[in-house]
Order: C-alpha cells, then structure tokens, then sequence
C-alpha cells in the first residue's frame, strides 16, 4: 500500500491540469461569477451571524443627535454562531502503466498527460454534479422557492413576471437585489423562444436573430445570466452511455458577489477552499510492485449556500 506521506506534487502535470479547466462557461463550479471562491486558512469555522439588522417601525428613531444628548442611541442586536464552512478533501485518481507510457514517449505521446486529461474531465463532471445537487434543491432554499404556475415552454407564460416575484422575495427577506439568474441548458433553450421575451425583444432590437443572453438579463431584470450547460453520463458503469444535462430545469434568481471575508457572508452561493491548496493539486507516485503509478487530483474545498434568503429558485419551470 503506497504512503501517503511520501506524496509529492507533480508541479508539471499540475500546471497542465489547470490549463485543462473547461473556459466555455458550461461548467458553473469554474465560474467565479456563479460561485465566489473565500480562501480560509482552517478546515472548519463558523460565522458570527449579528441579528436583528433591519430597522424597527417602533420606536422610530431618526438618528438626529439633539440637544442635551452626548452620544447617539445604541441599536439591539442578537449574536448568534452560524455554521459556517467545513472542507472536505476531494480527490479521484487515475492508474498509468509505466511499461506502456515508456513505449508512448517513444512514439513521440505522453500517456501521462493523457490520462491526466481524462482526469480532470472525470473531477469536473463530479463537482459539477455536487454543487447542482446543492443550488437546485427546494430543500436548500427551503422557503424561499415554488413551481411556477405555467411553464416557460407553455403558450401564454410569464417569465417576466415570474422573476419579479423572486425579485420581491429576494428584496423583501434579504434587503438586496438578485442580480443573477442560474439555469439549466433546457430552461436556457425554452426562454429563447418564449413568447413574452420574444415581445420584449421585438420592442428593443431592430437586428432581429435569436435573442441574445444580455437581452434576456435584462428581460429577467438581472445583471447576468449563467447556464449550466455540462452533460454527463446518467447510466450505471459498465452500462451503455446515456448523456443528461446535469443542471436541470429550474432556475435561481440570487444575489452573488464577492464576500470581504469568510466571516461576512454576501454572496448566495460560495466556495470556502483551503488557502494554499493546488485546485487541484496534482500528486504522482509509484504504486507496489513498480509497474504501475498513480495520478490523484485533489481539490480542498466546500460548496456552500450560507444565506438562502439571498436567493428565490424557481423549479419545474419547462416540462
């Protein structure tokens, strides 16, 4: 059994992982804009949550220092510890046989790097599919979500109206704007051909052509939107393939930026990942024997939703 503790990091192979990371925007994980990454410097914490931060009707208080008073009036608050980040290594390896790479080099191919490509394919699908499990899920976004009345790809649907109930929502609970709107591949493909977007656009566009994403931002009255547009393999292993979406057909309107701290949650959606980590770290070693060796990617990290109310998901919204 190989020991862990003699695990170096194959730095060449680890600069070509990264230059490996899908660029097309399909995979959310990737995206920055999506999901923000925090960079924290222990495995677990938790966030100092200070309640009570929306201003009460009664006693109205107008903060106007008067006469006699020699410093303002103090507000309540209640402080409470909020669970926080807890990292989780996540890793998958690959076996390389080192008679068979010897051969490949000799023809002028690197199997190494070859498997080290299939690799990253595989981590990419898995953390995709983690963090569409979490965003799209009535029960992380437990009252703060619904089905929609009509849906998208239904004559006489409301997309627009649709969105600005989330926007109410996200408003009323959180005090923000979303300013995001996160769907899947099928949801993307229906509001392209909705009527009541095609309307809006018809008003605002004279080029005509199918409608563009900045134009369907600002229909949904968000700054962005992103599409989840990463497929994968659905069937048992050892089964025929069978491709899927792997971001289904919902859609989430979100406030997301990038928080100042881990500490100070802003942002829906997060990534907590461990300062220093390789993302990934690619690690090589020998297996027994001498014959075989071993490609790990390794990822420190956690896909989080710290404030749910800074987001509305929308579910079942094409059939």
């Amino acid at each position: 059994m190989a020991n862990r503790s003699d695990f170096t990091q194959d730095r060449f192979l680890q600069r070509y992982a990264r230059m490996l990371a899908p660029e097309d925007g399909s995979f959310i994980a990737y995206n920055s804009a999506a999901c923000p990454v925090i960079d924290v410097d222990t495995m677990s914490g938790n966030f100092i949550d200070v309640g009570l931060g929306f201003a009460a009707e009664s006693p109205f208080d107008d903060m106007v220092l008067g006469p006699g008073m020699d410093r303002p009036n103090v507000i309540r608050t209640s402080i409470t510890e909020v669970d926080g980040w807890n990292l989780n290594e996540r890793a998958q390896g690959v076996l390389v046989n080192k008679t068979s790479q010897k051969f490949a080099m000799g023809n002028g191919n690197d199997l190494r790097r070859a498997h080290t490509a299939r690799l990253m394919k595989y981590t990419s699908i898995v953390r995709e599919r983690v963090l569409a499990n979490l965003v799209f899920n009535a029960t992380t976004f437990s009252g703060f979500t619904a089905a929609v009345g009509t849906q998208w790809d239904a004559a006489g649907s409301d997309p627009v109206a649709d969105a600005l109930t989330a926007q109410d929502s996200v408003l009323t609970n959180a005090g923000v704007k979303p300013n995001t709107a996160i769907m899947g591949y099928e949801v993307y493909k229906a509001l392209r051909t909705n009527d009541r977007i095609l309307e809006l656009w018809s008003r605002t566009s004279s080029s005509g052509g199918i409608v563009p994403d900045d134009a369907l931002a600002a229909a949904l009255d968000v700054d962005r939107i992103i599409v989840g547009a990463a497929s994968s393999n659905t069937a048992a292993e050892g089964l025929t393939e069978s491709k899927s979406f792997i971001w289904g057909k919902f859609c989430l309107f979100a406030h997301i930026v990038q928080s100042p701290t881990p500490y100070t949650p802003q942002s829906c959606i997060q990534r907590f990942r461990f300062r220093g980590a390789g993302d990934p770290e690619i690690r090589r070693y020998d297996l027994p024997g001498s014959y075989q060796e071993q490609i790990d990617a390794i990822y420190c990290e956690q896909f989080t939703v710290p404030t749910p109310a800074l987001g509305y998901l929308w579910s079942s919204v094409v059939s």
